[in-house]
């Protein structure tokens, strides 16, 4: 199986086919197609993306899509969606970010999501797909590992988090996070991420990347606009599984159930 990740800011994702023995999945982070803003995300099967997974026998892992939500006349704020999309273009699980980045870092400058954004009311099971089991989060996300540990605990053998990441917490904490994400919850973790500049007070890092369930950087892509692949091999994530088997060995009597399964 293999994933592709797509990282930019303006470009629109790649097309191709994989061959015959292969199913592909195409994770994209695409800022440009961000102002759905209706509720419920019905995305129309005309839409350029439906096309794209169509054409391509691609899944499509799209991040940050505005969902309007049931009482935007009031407060005027969204939802910061994870979209997955089918094959044949349909939309197949949606994930409401939970964690709302609320942060001031020097030389970033500040971040207030929730003026805008309201936090998703729960979890979303994985989804069965072609590559794997695939758990939906999203970029700030990742700072808490019991929504991993519940994910992986629910069955999730792959992680995705389609991020922008700043400039300044990106060189510092990106890759290390993800590594211990896929560490400790023994899953594949695909991360899509923004690069390049949003306004004058704020830059994405950029550097997509994929991380193996023994925390090894499988690919990645640099600073700008770029396709990384990578090889999903779901024998060898339950092959480690069996032999280093942490979740059998977690002692929720000591410090409680930490990510308890959804």
């Amino acid at each position: 199986m293999v994933l592709a990740v797509s990282t930019c800011r303006t470009c629109s994702p790649s097309r191709g086919r994989g061959d015959s023995h292969q199913r592909l999945s195409f994770l994209v982070r695409a800022p440009h197609h961000l102002s759905l803003l209706w509720r419920g995300l019905r995305i129309p099967q005309r839409s350029v993306l439906c096309a794209q997974s169509r054409e391509c026998g691609l899944w499509l892992s799209l991040g940050g899509f505005h969902e309007r939500g049931h009482d935007w006349e009031q407060t005027q704020k969204i939802y910061n969606c994870h979209v997955l999309l089918d094959s044949e273009g349909s939309v197949v699980a949606t994930y409401r970010k939970t964690h709302l980045c609320d942060v001031e870092i020097p030389g970033q400058g500040p971040m207030r999501e929730s003026n805008s954004t309201m936090p998703g009311p729960r979890l979303e099971l994985p989804v069965r797909t072609p590559a794997g089991r695939v758990g939906l989060a999203i970029c700030y996300d990742m700072r808490f590992p019991e929504l991993s540990l519940a994910l992986a605990q629910a069955g999730a053998e792959i992680l995705t988090y389609p991020s922008a990441f700043g400039s300044v917490t990106g060189p510092a904490h990106w890759e290390v996070l993800l590594r211990a994400r896929a560490i400790e919850t023994q899953c594949y973790v695909v991360a899509a991420a923004q690069c390049g500049r949003h306004h004058e007070k704020r830059a994405s890092y950029g550097h997509s990347m994929v991380v193996d369930p023994w925390g090894t950087v499988v690919a990645c892509c640099s600073e700008g606009p770029g396709l990384c692949l990578a090889r999903i091999d779901l024998g060898y994530l339950r092959q480690l599984r069996q032999h280093l088997p942490v979740f059998q060995h977690r002692r929720p009597d000591l410090y409680g159930n930490l990510g308890r399964p959804l």
